[in-house]
């Protein structure tokens, strides 16, 4: 990513074929994640985003994700450890809510959508529900954290495969210090110790998680994807439990 918000938002929100995707991450075992899913655009009958189950009827997933485009546009695969084009896994978007506040040219703040499915899923090993944090404390400097998605591998190619990369929680006010563009409270940043592992094209509206509860939402990073100094911005989603309440009851 350029050093600037708005170049940024231009590339990955105005131009919504470039989500967050993991780079260099590993194979994850079938069943091991069952909340992740897949949200899709309809159209291409393919994967753009991450999402979370929250429960039958609700994901989380990003505002970026979603901003600008209408209900039709999307579905969600789950259950799955292995995205594919068709198949009786795929239930489409009957609603989806952004937050009001979202804003995609001032570092993405507010960068959370929930969206609601046509029919409820039906619960077993390979579809589950995500438990929420329920504060920071949760997610403090060297966490170790999960990240999960589709992605690409270094070469670019898409994976197919959900991968997974093991991550540490990078404190508020140390990530503030690295990012050019502002870093607020109600982010969370995380990295992975080294270099060449990353969120990258493809992988926002995935889940960051500490123990098996959800702390972030992936957001926004800097490009090009690794870059040792920057680590991934995510959405914090214990601020957001309220307003997450508030639109689905979950």
């Amino acid at each position: 990513m350029l050093r600037s918000v708005v170049i940024f938002c231009a590339l990955c929100v105005v131009a919504f074929g470039a989500p967050q995707r993991i780079v260099n991450g590993t194979d994850a075992k079938e069943g091991q994640y069952p909340y992740v899913v897949s949200v899709r655009r309809r159209e291409f009958k393919s994967h753009t985003c991450g999402g979370s189950i929250l429960n039958e009827n609700w994901i989380l997933t990003a505002a970026h994700c979603v901003y600008r485009y209408s209900v039709d546009a999307f579905s969600v695969q789950y259950g799955v450890t292995k995205i594919s084009e068709n198949g009786d896994t795929i239930v489409n978007v009957k609603n989806f809510f952004i937050h009001e506040d979202y804003d995609p040219f001032d570092s993405f703040v507010n960068d959370i959508a929930v969206l609601q499915l046509e029919h409820p899923l039906v619960f077993n090993k390979f579809v589950q529900p995500i438990a929420l944090a329920k504060n920071y404390s949760q997610a403090v400097h060297e966490t170790p954290a999960t990240l999960v998605g589709w992605g690409v591998n270094a070469t670019g190619e898409i994976q197919e495969h959900l991968q997974q990369l093991h991550y540490q929680i990078v404190g508020w006010k140390e990530c503030a210090k690295i990012h050019i563009s502002e870093i607020y409270e109600t982010h969370i940043c995380a990295a992975f110790p080294g270099y060449g592992k990353a969120q990258c094209s493809g992988d926002s509206g995935g889940p960051l998680t500490v123990n098996g509860a959800q702390v972030g939402i992936v957001s926004w990073s800097e490009k090009p994807c690794g870059i040792a100094r920057y680590p991934g911005v995510f959405t914090q989603v214990s601020f957001y439990r309220d307003w997450i309440r508030n639109k689905t009851g979950v």
